[in-house]
């Protein structure tokens, strides 16, 4: 069964967790877990969608809606869940909140993001996701966890240029167990970092752009957390904890190499 729905931009409703000790409330977002949804009109005058407003929509497949609509600001864990196929129709969003798409199983393609602010989490997750087009000239930073665990990702098709930094929280980067952006042998656990170097060195400038950025920030990453013991590390990133166990000086080649002239010094 299907169903056309008009987005009115309502707040989320709130309710209380009987499990949760500390009587925690958690939102309910307007049409959260309505399966049916397929198809979205948004009404006259709404800016955002609001925070879990779609949450686990699983027959919502596509934001062509958000195309001629007045749309700028998507909240937290607004389509996160839900059966998104691609992210056409964003070019007017500026704002994307924290977690808005995490694990969106059939997410293939982003194409077109014109934002300006984007959240951590955002598409965490999204394991059927191949590759990132079009990162917005205007962000610099790439969130923490953005695309953690998107295991599919093989390739990052946009300049990257102007990104100066990759967002790292709890010891989790940016680019965190996509392990597809480097060939299987070299995103194991006993990866040999000399191997990742020498990967890197056959491939061109722009063949290098996907991987460079992964590598660069699990080097990172595993130079914070060497006095802790090396299981750790490995549950973090595996790749982080074969470099780990390098001199920081072949650490730093590797970074450098990989990386380019945006390379941060801590």
């Amino acid at each position: 069964m299907t169903k056309a729905v008009v987005y009115m931009g309502a707040e989320p409703t709130y309710e209380s967790d009987e499990y949760d000790s500390d009587d925690e409330e958690w939102p309910v977002g307007e049409f959260e877990n309505d399966e049916e949804v397929t198809n979205v009109t948004v009404a006259d005058g709404v800016t955002e969608i609001k925070e879990a407003a779609f949450y686990c929509c699983k027959g919502l497949t596509n934001l062509s809606f958000l195309k001629d609509s007045a749309i700028t600001t998507v909240g937290q864990q607004a389509f996160a869940r839900s059966g998104i196929a691609s992210l056409l129709g964003m070019e007017g969003v500026r704002k994307i909140g924290e977690a808005a798409f995490e694990h969106c199983k059939d997410l293939r393609s982003i194409e077109g993001l014109g934002c300006e602010e984007m959240g951590e989490y955002c598409f965490i997750g999204c394991t059927l996701l191949q590759s990132m087009e079009g990162w917005p000239a205007s962000m610099t930073v790439i969130p923490a966890s953005c695309f953690r665990v998107c295991t599919g990702m093989a390739t990052v098709d946009c300049d990257l240029s102007h990104v100066t930094a990759i967002g790292t929280r709890y010891g989790y980067h940016a680019f965190a167990g996509c392990t597809s952006l480097l060939p299987p042998s070299l995103s194991a656990p006993n990866a040999d970092p000399a191997a990742v170097l020498a990967y890197l060195k056959r491939k061109s400038k722009d063949e290098r752009m996907a991987a460079r950025y992964a590598i660069y920030a699990s080097v990172l990453v595993a130079r914070k957390q060497e006095g802790r013991r090396v299981a750790e590390r490995r549950r973090a990133d595996p790749l982080a904890s074969a470099i780990a166990l390098l001199p920081k000086e072949m650490a730093r080649e590797i970074v450098e190499y990989a990386h380019g002239v945006v390379v941060q010094r801590e």
